[in-house]
């Protein structure tokens, strides 16, 4: 999973950088642009923390032979970091296309479900 993480970084990474030449030689597309970059940015996060909460889990499970019943997955965090960048997009419209923001914070699962099932072709 570590691997496919660090793909999907890779790959966001690139992407950001494509947006940013947009954003920088495209006036015209500088306010989806900059939407597009803000809702990836996000993704990027949201991945993070997902990986971190599982790692979590493990560990508790793992070492723990009696775990608690309730060990929540973080949605709530994970929620609350695409609100805020709605919320930004949605507070300064002049800088940033809210629906370029809620379609770009997408992104990372897209991916890893794309890399995932090249991945188990390629095992197969």
């Amino acid at each position: 999973m570590n691997e496919l993480l660090g793909k999907s970084i890779r790959i966001a990474t690139f992407f950001l950088s494509a947006c940013l030449l947009v954003w920088a030689f495209v006036p015209e597309w500088r306010i989806y642009s900059a939407g597009v970059m803000l809702g990836v940015a996000a993704s990027v996060v949201n991945a993070i923390m997902l990986r971190r909460r599982v790692d979590l889990l493990g560990t508790v499970y793992r070492d723990n032979p009696n775990p608690p019943r309730r060990v929540s997955l973080g949605l709530a965090g994970r929620l609350a970091t695409v609100l805020l960048a709605s919320m930004l997009a949605y507070r300064k419209p002049e800088f940033f296309h809210l629906p370029s923001v809620l379609f770009a914070c997408f992104f990372m699962p897209i991916v890893n479900l794309v890399l995932a099932y090249a991945s188990s072709k390629r095992d197969t």
